[in-house]
């Protein structure tokens, strides 16, 4: 495969003005809300961008085509002695609106419903499949629509974040298995050059029981999702019986994640974190597994990434 690019700086196209064999390109996907970046080193006569200035970034092969990385503002470059230039650049969705705090109340709203009133006040997009789980009452007091959006994301075990002037928000299981929501790639034994998964040692949930308090009739309740020992408990304001269910089905999905984890070298190819990796032709650690994050390197060498995953 021959590995090509695209740059666009402030809407130019300035890609013929980088030669790939003497220059460098880094991109860094996460699939949370860490915000992702690139890094690029420049050889030769190319000016210095200033900071928050736009670059959009494309990476590819020849054979396959490109894929769009993402819009960044520059945070950082700096002149090697005029024969090259260092440029670092973060993901450019993460405005100061998304961290101010706000005081707001949400009343009988779906998931989707509460994530789309956020996407609209920062003009984003949204990708969403929650559209099934209502929320009878909830508060967002003196905190960021950043904040709030991660917080329910735990609550429900939600993919969240933020990139490419769009709010995703989906459900990692569903049906008891990986959601087939999320995009989905395979690595069979010949397409890696190297792999190191780690076993944790965790407890494994059998069940997960929600007790509450009713103010209405001053009892405590319960409801327990799964069956056996051992017995994960919480306890919390839920608003109702359904509301305790999910709540509980969330935190055992998240209390039995992460037993695998590891990471994968690779040839590049199209890939983002937060989707699934069915891993195939190891010795024993086949299987699905979260992105947790990615790694792509185009240079002299070809275009080369490895990736952080965990099951």
């Amino acid at each position: 495969m021959t590995p090509i690019f695209k740059l666009l700086a402030n809407g130019k196209d300035v890609t013929k003005s980088i030669n790939l064999n003497s220059s460098k390109i880094e991109f860094n996907d996460e699939a949370g809300v860490v915000s992702d970046d690139i890094s690029l080193t420049i050889e030769g006569t190319f000016k210095k961008p200033k900071y928050e200035d736009e670059l959009k970034l494309w990476i590819g092969t020849k054979e396959k085509g490109l894929f769009y990385c993402g819009l960044f503002m520059v945070q950082s470059s700096k002149n090697n002695n005029d024969t090259s230039i260092d440029i670092t650049a973060t993901a450019a969705d993460f405005s100061k609106s998304l961290k101010r705090k706000r005081n707001l109340s949400y009343e009988s709203v779906s998931i989707k419903q509460i994530v789309q009133k956020v996407a609209t006040r920062h003009k984003l997009e949204v990708v969403s499949d929650f559209e099934d789980i209502n929320i009878d009452h909830i508060e967002q007091t003196s905190e960021s629509d950043l904040h709030f959006l991660k917080r329910i994301a735990k609550d429900y075990n939600a993919l969240f974040a933020v990139k490419n002037n769009k709010i995703v928000f989906k459900k990692k299981m569903k049906n008891a298995k990986k959601s087939e929501n999320l995009p989905r790639y395979t690595l069979i034994k010949d397409e890696f050059s190297g792999v190191s998964i780690e076993n944790t040692n965790k407890t494994l949930y059998s069940s997960c029981k929600a007790v509450w308090r009713d103010t209405k009739d001053n009892k405590q309740h319960s409801i327990t999702v799964g069956s056996g020992e051992p017995v994960k408990i919480i306890k919390d304001s839920f608003e109702n019986v359904a509301d305790a269910k999910i709540k509980a089905e969330a935190t055992l999905q998240k209390a039995n994640a992460g037993t695998k984890s590891g990471s994968i070298n690779s040839y590049g190819f199209e890939l983002y974190a937060g989707g699934i990796l069915d891993l195939q032709g190891t010795a024993q650690d086949d299987g699905e597994y979260d992105i947790i994050s990615s790694h792509h390197t185009l240079d002299s060498s070809g275009w080369n990434m490895s990736v952080e995953i965990e099951n």
